[in-house]
């Protein structure tokens, strides 16, 4: 058994020879809050050298993945004494999270079923392989509510390539499951739950016969081959998605929480 630590909206779990962190916030729809960077800070610093671990799978409760920004969150556009400079912070903060899971020394699966907007969608594409049922939906919604697809960006072209990145990022369109996977966003489609469990046990066994140090190796190796410097374009990145929190966000955002269209949206 693996001794799992206490996490406040990550459920942890064994199976197989992997560890299963299912996101179960329902009240933030699975959000990137505060409460699931820590549950993912967490799960990285105690799993990534554990060798009872062979595989991480991430996976979201039955109705969503993960919604991408907690915009109903205190954190972000909040009230701070210095609100740009805790949007940084916080944007940083994601940053390491993606990066950290990008770069887990082990495989690490995502069985997407239901909504993966935004970030959402970016931590789908920082998995190495995707699963997905065929209710799942994806989009790089960011610039609907004045935002921009920031941190994840790099995990998401190395995934989809530059130029599909910019039509998704663009528009803000939505992505059907079949339409993720022509575009290779999604791995494999599968028909329901009981296929994708049975499709991940599959993945498990092979992932248990490879060795767990070359795996790594190889995981490290390819990881090299962007040429990206991740802290550099973090820093970037953060400070755009401030000035854009600060902006057009301010309106996008209280249009999300007021549940109406923000005022670029209306004829």
């Amino acid at each position: 058994m693996i001794d799992t630590p206490q996490t406040s909206v990550l459920r942890l779990e064994r199976r197989g020879c992997a560890l299963v962190a299912t996101i179960d916030d329902p009240t933030t729809r699975n959000a990137m809050s505060d409460a699931l960077l820590t549950d993912f800070e967490t799960l990285v610093a105690r799993f990534q050298c554990d060798e009872a671990v062979r595989a991480l799978v991430l996976r979201g409760n039955d109705r969503i993945f993960c919604a991408g920004a907690d915009l109903g969150g205190k954190t972000l556009g909040g009230s701070e004494a210095d609100p740009r400079q805790a949007t940084v912070a916080l944007s940083i903060r994601g940053a390491r999270v993606y990066a950290a899971l990008n770069a887990f020394p082990k495989p690490v699966i995502a069985v997407v079923e239901g909504a993966a907007m935004g970030g959402g969608m970016g931590l789908a594409s920082c998995a190495d392989i995707v699963l997905a049922g065929p209710n799942a939906i994806f989009a790089l919604s960011e610039a609907r509510l004045g935002l921009v697809a920031a941190q994840i960006a790099p995990f998401v072209v190395a995934r989809l390539g530059l130029a599909t990145t910019r039509r998704l990022a663009l528009t803000g369109s939505k992505l059907n499951a079949a339409q993720a996977a022509a575009v290779g966003l999604v791995d494999e489609l599968l028909a329901d739950r009981a296929a994708l469990d049975e499709r991940l046990d599959a993945l498990l066994a092979d992932v248990q016969a490879c060795a767990p140090a070359a795996l790594a190796a190889t995981k490290s190796l390819l990881d090299g081959l962007s040429g990206l410097d991740l802290a550099t374009f973090a820093q970037t990145a953060a400070d755009v998605f401030a000035d854009a929190v600060a902006g057009e966000g301010a309106e996008g955002i209280a249009a999300f929480k007021q549940k109406r269209a923000p005022a670029w949206a209306i004829a």
